[in-house]
């Protein structure tokens, strides 16, 4: 006998642990969703896509007119928070160096570490900043 054939089922695990065993292990035995070691075959359950009101199970439903609305941080919003982690970093940075400095701290590995980490992402917010302005005077450029 190889070792993985030795291995006990799923559900002689269950059996062994009652606080991992479902409410019913019948009922979770006869369902088709599950795997060979349980007893059924292994089926995928497949969403119905041809019915909008079919939903996952834990998933709330959104009814009213914002049910149609998705909404989502603009572009405005994801650059602020982006600028205000860089500028975080920065001072994340700061404090860890003044730290070094005064003697409270004597961790100049982590001190370097923050100065680089802001360093990069100054630098990334510098170039992301970049390519905006040359989209944007691309787009000027265009005829219409």
């Amino acid at each position: 006998m190889n070792e993985i054939s030795s291995l006990p089922s799923l559900a002689d695990l269950l059996n062994q642990n009652p606080n991992m065993r479902p409410s019913s292990l019948e009922d979770f035995a006869s369902n088709n969703e599950i795997g060979a070691n349980m007893g059924g075959g292994l089926r995928v359950a497949e969403p119905s896509v041809a019915d909008p009101t079919v939903r996952a199970p834990g998933v709330p439903t959104v009814q009213g007119p914002a049910a149609d609305r998705v909404t989502a941080p603009g572009f405005a919003q994801m650059f602020e928070s982006f600028v205000k982690g860089v500028d975080h970093k920065k001072k994340v940075a700061k404090n860890e160096v003044q730290d070094l400095i005064l003697g409270k701290s004597d961790n100049i590995h982590e001190a370097m570490v923050k100065v680089q980490e802001a360093g990069v992402s100054f630098n990334l917010m510098i170039q992301v900043r970049n390519k905006l302005v040359d989209s944007y005077k691309e787009l000027m450029r265009m005829r219409v």
